[in-house]
């Protein structure tokens, strides 16, 4: 979206009913506020869950200030960048893929560098 223009992006894939992948998006949140702390705004986290899932939106959006989108049947979003579950996708800030990894185990160092690396200079 041109709202991300010049902006390095993250999108994390999970389920919004597995207590896991909520618990992601809270240290995803998390991270987001330490990168806007330090004064890194040019970063933007967005959530990608399933339709089949939305009602369960709730443990991703309350309390949290990422975005959530729902990709619907038949999961195009998902399918099209080949995500598999709490699967993160990082793209710099021309849009360009980068890397991505699972998160299943958290680890805040690995994804922090992973963001400065792709910083523009």
């Amino acid at each position: 979206p041109s709202n991300f223009e010049n902006q390095v992006t993250l999108h994390y894939f999970g389920h919004q009913t597995w207590q896991l992948c909520a618990t992601r998006v809270g240290n995803l949140d998390d991270l987001y506020q330490d990168l806007l702390d330090n004064n890194i705004n040019n970063v933007q986290i967005i959530t990608i869950g399933k339709s089949e899932y939305s009602s369960a939106s709730g443990d991703w959006t309350d309390e949290n200030s990422i975005p959530v989108l729902i990709d619907p049947l038949p999961y195009n979003t998902w399918s099209s960048w080949g995500a598999e579950q709490r699967d993160l996708f990082f793209l710099d800030s021309d849009g360009n893929y980068v890397a991505d990894f699972n998160i299943s185990n958290w680890d805040y160092n690995q994804v922090y560098n992973q963001i400065k690396d792709i910083l523009p200079e």
